[in-house]
């Protein structure tokens, strides 16, 4: 049976998993080593695709979900502004979500 985890941890609402500072603007790469898609949702921040499977995204593209496909990876911008505190990021599949897909970001 899969788990569904992120960087290989369950769910803990006690733990913060990641730490960013506010007013600042981090790229982070999504990957996704299962043999299924997983949508990513990041709470209160948006997601600028700038690459795809290794290849550069052409223009800008902004999303609120970021489909990360199996065996694949995303490589995302996201400018940590207008909000800080805890939030979460998680897979957007419900199923995969309770099954401890999801962590806290803390914006400092």
């Amino acid at each position: 049976m899969m788990s569904f985890t992120i960087d290989g941890k369950e769910f803990d609402p006690a733990r913060i998993d990641t730490i960013v500072r506010g007013g600042t603007v981090e790229e982070w790469t999504l990957s996704n080593t299962s043999p299924m898609d997983h949508p990513v949702h990041l709470h209160v921040w948006p997601m600028q695709i700038v690459e795809r499977a290794g290849a550069a995204v052409n223009g800008v593209l902004w999303q609120d979900v970021v489909n990360v496909p199996a065996m694949s990876s995303i490589r995302v911008r996201i400018p940590f502004d207008d909000f800080t505190g805890k939030t979460v990021y998680h897979c957007h599949i419900l199923d995969h979500e309770d099954g401890g897909m999801m962590g806290i970001v803390n914006a400092t």
